[in-house]
């Protein structure tokens, strides 16, 4: 079942059983308190229609409970390891969610709790309890679908972000809702504290905390743009988290050299699934940088290249301000791509 599908059967006279697992806990969370919202509507009456348990033993018992002055009762399994059920315990697992009548089961998993297998090869536990229980998969979601949720996220705090903020924000922080979530909060709060409700790009490095291996594209981006006072705002915040000059080095010389692959494939007339397959990039990465790479020539990539390996070298071999190394570097890079 998909999540629109889950979307869709999610109302007061809805039954029998739902399995949740995936690795979006954000999305998780928040159906579930849909669900909890629509089944427990009367809040005097939840305590007696709501169950929580963990060990599957019980289940039977609040199974068998009738909802009090209610068209369903709602019960949560958690921390149940699925792997770990023996064929009996399946079996009559199966047996008894084919009897639920006034009762909705849902299982909530976290990761490792639930192994489904592939579509093409799902596994047996997956195959057995399908037969009984609606089974939810919740994955991460893609970054063009993320920027939309983002943008209404914002507007939900009373801030307004356009779309290559968004994408600027996924790419510095990462895919993981949750922290989205908390992030988009924070630079909502700044916004509004400043008095403004438009989300500027140049807020981000003020305010977002920054996940290494996302925001390495957006540094390198905003150098190769010429970009140097955003670039900066992005080198000191790295710098007040203390990351290591060669480290930094480091990032940029992947990214660019990223870049330098994805043009030599461009060139060679690659089709974008082709570019996929070959270089094990994610598509939205490798549009991303078929943006950036709009008006380079190869070239310039390849003089960038050697002064990210000339700055490698300095740094690994002087006792020099290291960090200086890293701002001329910086100013190297930009200046070609003015």
């Amino acid at each position: 079942m998909t999540v629109s599908e889950l979307d869709k059967q999610i109302k007061p006279n809805m039954r029998g059983a739902y399995l949740f697992y995936g690795e979006e806990e954000y999305l998780k969370l928040r159906y579930r308190e849909k669900m909890r919202a629509v089944l427990l509507e009367d809040e005097s009456l939840a305590p007696f229609n709501h169950s929580i348990i963990t060990d599957i033993t019980r289940l039977a018992g609040e199974v068998e409970t009738l909802p009090m002055m209610a068209e369903r009762r709602l019960v949560e399994v958690e921390d149940v390891n699925f792997s770990k059920l023996n064929k009996d315990s399946l079996e009559a697992l199966v047996s008894l969610l084919e009897k639920t009548e006034d009762t909705v089961v849902l299982f909530f998993t976290r990761e490792g709790e639930f192994a489904a297998g592939t579509p093409k090869k799902p596994s047996e536990i997956f195959k057995k309890l399908s037969s009984v229980v609606n089974i939810v998969e919740f994955s991460k979601q893609a970054p063009n679908r993320l920027a939309t949720w983002a943008a209404k996220h914002f507007a939900s705090h009373g801030t307004f972000a356009e779309g290559d903020v968004c994408h600027a924000l996924i790419e510095r922080c990462g895919t993981d809702m949750n922290v989205l979530a908390n992030e988009i909060a924070k630079l909502s709060a700044y916004a509004l504290a400043h008095g403004e409700t438009k989300i500027r790009r140049d807020m981000i490095p003020i305010v977002v905390t920054a996940y290494r291996e996302s925001g390495a594209f957006d540094f390198v981006n905003a150098i190769m743009e010429g970009n140097t006072a955003y670039a900066f705002a992005l080198f000191t915040d790295m710098k007040r988290r203390r990351e290591k000059p060669v480290e930094i080095a480091a990032s940029i010389s992947r990214v660019i050299s990223e870049l330098r692959l994805v043009k030599t494939y461009a060139d060679a007339g690659l089709s974008l699934a082709e570019m996929v397959s070959a270089t094990k990039m994610k598509e939205y990465s490798i549009k991303l940088r078929l943006n950036a790479l709009r008006g380079r020539t190869s070239a310039e990539l390849d003089r960038a290249v050697e002064l990210c390996y000339e700055t490698d070298i300095k740094l690994k071999s002087r006792s020099a301000d290291k960090y200086f190394l890293i701002e001329k570097l910086i100013l190297d890079l930009s200046a070609r791509g003015e």
